[in-house]
């Protein structure tokens, strides 16, 4: 196997795991509120870490899908220069990509820019129960960083895989690669 084939899949596997993560997360969300709602209202005993776990869950929920969403193009597209001039479609899709790639690349290292700022100066949430708050902004790095990859891998001819059955792309007009 070429080492670009394996570092392809070892990407994809890795944003499956996001997926698979994210999904996680989610579950828990629905499952933290409504137990804030039975204890609060019903038992009359709110729970004071509901609302962090909640919002730092929040965090790492939505930056571990965005390299999914990317990989299966279910970002958001405007289309309608494409569709006036079709003949420009295919200068509008590598423009787009490539600037996917710089975009996504430059948040991702500010991102980790401070994160390490985070990491080097302590620095927790304001919450009830304080954790570093590099734990949740790491994400944001990941998410635009590996987002960033998926932009690079389109524009390159390297191996596309498909995402595991558990993982349904998005279908639609927007799905269409214009952008």
């Amino acid at each position: 196997m070429k080492p670009v084939t394996l570092l392809c899949r070892l990407h994809d596997g890795l944003t499956d795991a996001g997926f698979l993560l994210s999904t996680l997360g989610l579950a828990l969300m629905v499952l933290i509120y409504c137990a804030e709602v039975i204890t609060r209202y019903f038992l009359n005993y709110p729970l004071d870490w509901a609302n962090d776990t909640f919002s730092n869950l929040l965090c790492v929920t939505i930056f571990a899908i965005v390299p999914h969403a990317t990989r299966v193009a279910a970002h958001i597209e405007i289309n309608l220069l494409p569709e006036m001039v079709p003949a420009s479609r295919g200068v509008l899709a590598v423009t787009a990509r490539l600037s996917g790639v710089v975009v996504c690349a430059f948040v991702a290292w500010m991102s980790y820019s401070e994160n390490l700022r985070q990491i080097a100066m302590g620095i927790l949430t304001e919450q009830n129960h304080p954790v570093p708050v590099w734990w949740m902004a790491s994400f944001i790095t990941y998410g635009f960083a590996s987002s960033a990859l998926y932009f690079l891998r389109a524009l390159l001819p390297v191996p596309a895989t498909a995402p595991h059955s558990f993982v349904t792309p998005v279908a639609g007009p927007s799905n269409s690669g214009a952008a």
